[in-house]
């Protein structure tokens, strides 16, 4: 490994000159000095980065760019993907209050959710994802963690973020079957409709006291808008492969052959009294 951090050192002088490289060398020779403890020769990407961690890895760039470079160790997305999913995953195991009956259940549950990763059945994001729904289940119903989900908690939970329904689904099934409970992650659709028009409409307004509306602005402005005017949800990529025009009284959209109107602001448009910020107002009330 001597040999190696010489002809690290020799790309350095190249790589940032010769005055940058002599008060940067000696910082990465810890690294190298715990590659040569740890392997005694240049280790493979995946290795680095469980021995290291992905932060690591990030204080020593011009090492990697140069292993990649002289040695081929190439980084690798999914191993990276894999790694940060696991490391996250103990996290969220760590997250609720040690030998608690909450801790206890999650662990458990983890148990399930590890047996379908090695069958197979599921991948490590997707049961990261549903880790995290059920602690943080967990936590919302008690702090302390001396006390499991009743139905009420998970309306309760899934009114803040009826999103994670879907998600949450394995968990109580999970609860179901170990504590004989009929819990539903059930959405209260009115009402989840309804606090998103308002986030929505929060959103606008936001956006329309702004005073630079650059072309981010005006993407965002059109997806938003048309799920907030129209109930017409688009993502910003596909917004961009549309039919837009802009006209004097705002905004129309083509969308699957229909043509939707949309309030602009007056960087875009060319009426001085127009105001989207009232008309998002006035929709609201």
């Amino acid at each position: 490994m001597s040999r190696v951090y010489g002809e690290f050192g020799e790309w350095l002088i190249h790589a940032v000159g010769s005055k940058k490289a002599a008060l940067k060398v000696n910082h990465y020779l810890s690294f190298f000095l715990d590659i040569e403890k740890t392997w005694q020769k240049v280790p493979s990407y995946s290795q680095l980065l469980n021995h290291f961690e992905a932060e690591g890895l990030r204080r020593v760039r011009l090492p990697m760019r140069w292993l990649h470079e002289a040695k081929g160790i190439k980084p690798n997305a999914q191993a990276k993907r894999l790694h940060s999913d696991k490391r996250r995953i103990r996290e969220c195991l760590a997250s609720l209050p040690p030998s608690s009956q909450a801790d206890k259940t999650l662990h458990s549950y983890w148990v399930q959710l590890e047996s379908r990763i090695k069958s197979g059945k599921t991948s490590y994001t997707s049961a990261r994802l549903a880790l995290r729904a059920a602690a943080t289940l967990l936590r919302h119903t008690d702090p302390a963690g001396q006390r499991l989900p009743a139905q009420c908690d998970v309306e309760s939970y899934l009114d803040a973020v009826p999103g994670q329904a879907a998600t949450l689904t394995g968990f109580t099934n999970f609860l179901n079957r170990q504590l004989g409970t009929t819990l539903k992650p059930m959405v209260n659709a009115p009402k989840a409709s309804k606090q998103r028009k308002e986030k929505l409409a929060r959103s606008l307004m936001k956006m329309a006291k702004q005073p630079e509306k650059n072309e981010a602005w005006q993407w965002e402005w059109l997806v938003l808008g048309l799920e907030y005017f129209h109930e017409r949800k688009i993502s910003k990529k596909a917004i961009r492969q549309q039919e837009i025009e802009i006209k004097d009284d705002g905004i129309w959209v083509t969308l699957e052959g229909m043509r939707y109107w949309l309030p602009c602001s007056r960087d875009s448009c060319r009426q001085d009294d127009y105001s989207p910020q009232s008309y998002v107002e006035d929709v609201r009330d």
